[in-house]
């Protein structure tokens, strides 16, 4: 019975060890089943991972490369990235403003009426600027975006194009003027000189020869105007833009004396192409703009620099400065702040310089000063040139 006993329970054992086996060997399948199909999700994820950072790399670049500045803020208002063109325009690197409270940073912006303006580095930009707020898939802020697009040179190029319509304008209507006014002139003229030989000499001829000189004034002004609606067309040739410069101060030494005005100057060696004697028409006008602006004495300084493909002459002073209601004007033909003034001094200065394919920039404080600044495009001589033609 023992014996029954033992072998059927042999038999069991032996049934189960089958069975545990059979079993045994289905997990050993399912685990190189599953092993087979985690190496592969493992391979699928790390590629996906690897996309994924090259996608960030690539999407990096793209950031740190725009044109317009990009500023990254956490939900603390901190910087946590910024990129080449933030960098460039606010004059920092990430490494000195990461981490750093946005509203602390060296720089501020400002809006005036439509405008908004960035202060930096010592700099003005007219600007663009919109925030974006950084979003997760919860719907929770994890950010803001701050872009700021530097727009100064596009509104420089507005306000020029709105001056040139104004002077095409306005130089048609000088054109007309001055042909229907210049035929009744000449005849009063002649009959103004004729009556003065006809006059004795006394009082009398004294007020023919005034009206004769008023004439003369008002022709003066004819050929302004003259000028002005149609400009003569330059002789270009290679010239010295110092020498010009220095040649146009130094015919008002004289007038700066008497007036007490100190001037400084600093030029350097510089060739471009231009008509001479139209360009010191240009620097002697402002010049003596600067002179006048300032009454009882003051500080002049007239230096040249290169910047972004040009030549620039700068003419700075410490006169009265020029209001902000004025400053779209100063350049519109016959509109003048002084009494005696035509008002058309600066229009024939940027007429000139729109002929030599530059322009006149203008920075201006009401009581602390004006700087006129005059922009030729950097123009080197050819190779092998030489100071051929150079004056």
């Amino acid at each position: 019975m023992d014996v029954e006993l033992l072998n059927e329970a042999f038999l069991n054992f032996t049934k189960a060890s089958k069975s545990l086996e059979a079993y045994y060997g289905g997990l050993q399948e399912k685990v190189r089943h599953l092993t087979t199909e985690l190496e592969k999700k493992n391979r699928e994820l790390n590629e996906a991972l690897a996309d994924a950072e090259k996608n960030k790399d690539y999407l990096n670049a793209i950031l740190y490369n725009l044109e317009e500045a990009i500023i990254v803020i956490n939900p603390d208002n901190r910087v946590t990235m910024v990129n080449k063109s933030a960098e460039e325009l606010l004059g920092v690197t990430l490494a000195d403003i990461g981490g750093r409270v946005f509203e602390d940073l060296d720089f501020s912006i400002r809006e005036d009426g439509s405008d908004t303006y960035l202060f930096a580095g010592g700099k003005k930009y007219s600007i663009i600027l919109s925030h974006s707020p950084v979003v997760d898939s919860e719907g929770f802020l994890r950010g803001n975006v701050i872009l700021i697009k530097d727009v100064t040179r596009l509104r420089e190029l507005e306000v020029h194009h709105e001056r040139n319509q104004r002077l095409i304008a306005m130089g048609e209507m000088a054109a007309k003027i001055v042909h229907e006014v210049r035929n009744p002139l000449c005849s009063i003229e002649l009959f103004s000189s004729m009556l003065e030989k006809e006059l004795k000499d006394n009082g009398h001829k004294e007020l023919a020869r005034g009206i004769s000189t008023g004439i003369g004034n008002l022709n003066n002004i004819l050929t302004n105007m003259l000028f002005f609606a149609r400009p003569h067309k330059p002789a270009m040739r290679r010239i010295r833009l110092n020498r010009v410069v220095e040649d146009s101060t130094e015919l008002f030494i004289p007038l700066m004396e008497s007036r007490k005005v100190r001037i400084e100057k600093s030029v350097f060696d510089c060739e471009i192409s231009g008509d001479g004697e139209l360009l010191k028409q240009v620097v002697m006008n402002i010049v003596i703009n600067a002179i006048q602006a300032m009454h009882d004495s003051g500080n002049m300084a007239v230096t040249m620099r290169r910047e972004k493909g040009f030549v620039i002459v700068e003419v700075a002073d410490t006169g009265e400065g020029i209001g902000k209601e004025n400053m779209e004007k100063i350049f519109d033909p016959f509109f003048s702040t002084k009494d005696a003034g035509t008002g058309l001094g600066l229009a024939i200065a940027s007429k000139i310089m729109q002929t030599h394919n530059g322009y006149i920039k203008v920075k201006s404080e009401e009581g602390e000063g004006s700087t006129f600044s005059l922009w030729f495009p950097d123009d080197p001589a050819p190779s092998g040139s030489g100071d051929k033609g150079v004056s």
